[in-house]
């Protein structure tokens, strides 16, 4: 069995997917019948039949499955740091929004009086831009914080699947 942490499991799984995803793509352009007679064409398959690869495809299917259970069952460790990103990602968002609405808030506006001419009124902001602006700041820290901390561990944390397992059908 391999060493495969958090980090190389991430990459193994981009590896299937793509694998997959090219597979699919064959097959679904791929004719499903030849003519009577004739040898199957397996150019576009690298040399396999059709049914082959298939069963490639549903055998890389099957260890991506298997190998996502693994990374869930080794992520219990970054359970918490996970939602709070979750979170945090979320309230970045928010006060995104905020800080752009306080940016482009009008400070005055004009109306029109009853003699034709416009009177400026003075508009008072509703919230602190620099203390929404420094509530952003402080929470993008945050979020680097904890996207370091998930790096690290997942650099560290062993992922329970062995990647020679897959390593053929790559």
């Amino acid at each position: 069995m391999g060493n495969l942490t958090i980090a190389s499991a991430f990459r193994l799984r981009n590896k299937l997917k793509e694998r997959i995803k090219k597979l699919s793509s064959q097959i679904s352009y791929a004719a499903a019948v030849k003519d009577t007679g004739t040898e199957e064409n397996t150019s576009l398959f690298d040399g396999k039949t059709f049914s082959q690869t298939i069963k490639t495809t549903e055998a890389l299917m099957s260890s991506l499955r298997e190998l996502n259970l693994a990374i869930d069952t080794a992520n219990v460790i970054n359970r918490e740091a996970l939602i709070s990103l979750e979170t945090l990602k979320a309230k970045i968002a928010l006060f995104e929004t905020i800080t752009v609405k306080c940016r482009s808030a009008d400070k005055v506006r004009y109306e029109y009086n009853a003699s034709g001419g416009k009177d400026k009124i003075e508009l008072e902001p509703l919230l602190d831009q620099k203390a929404m602006v420094s509530r952003f700041e402080e929470l993008k820290k945050e979020k680097d914080a904890i996207e370091e901390k998930l790096a690290e561990s997942n650099f560290k944390t062993p992922v329970n699947f062995d990647p020679n397992s897959v390593k053929e059908l790559l």
